[in-house]
């Protein structure tokens, strides 16, 4: 099956042939068009022992490509908030300290 698409001002551009599903009787091919405008896409069989010739058309339109997006920075992450963590060793260090001095404290008196 041979692809010939005609654009809005006449020009032709060969898109190439295209093998036909034998179940279906789908086909496809893909194809970058030239420029952006509407296109009619003939597709001809040319026939063969088992078949006559056929053919069929369709329009489409190309558009612009879509811009592509500009990357976005990623916001650097937070710091993790380790103010509790900071106050309970604190907490903790100063309780070992007073449990400490009263241990020396008793262990003073004992031997008076």
């Amino acid at each position: 099956m041979q692809l010939t698409a005609i654009g809005s001002d006449g020009t032709v551009v060969n898109i190439g042939s295209a093998t036909t599903n034998g179940y279906y009787g789908t086909f496809g091919v893909e194809w970058t068009p030239p420029k952006e405008d509407t296109y009619t896409i003939y597709a001809s069989f040319a026939g063969d022992d088992s078949y006559g010739s056929s053919g069929a058309a369709t329009t489409v339109s190309v558009g612009p490509a879509p811009a592509t997006p500009a990357p976005t920075a990623t916001p650097p992450e937070a710091a993790p908030d380790n103010t509790g963590l900071i106050y309970a060793t604190l907490a903790a260090v100063i309780v070992a300290i007073i449990i400490g001095i009263i241990a020396v404290l008793v262990g003073l008196r004992k031997r008076q």
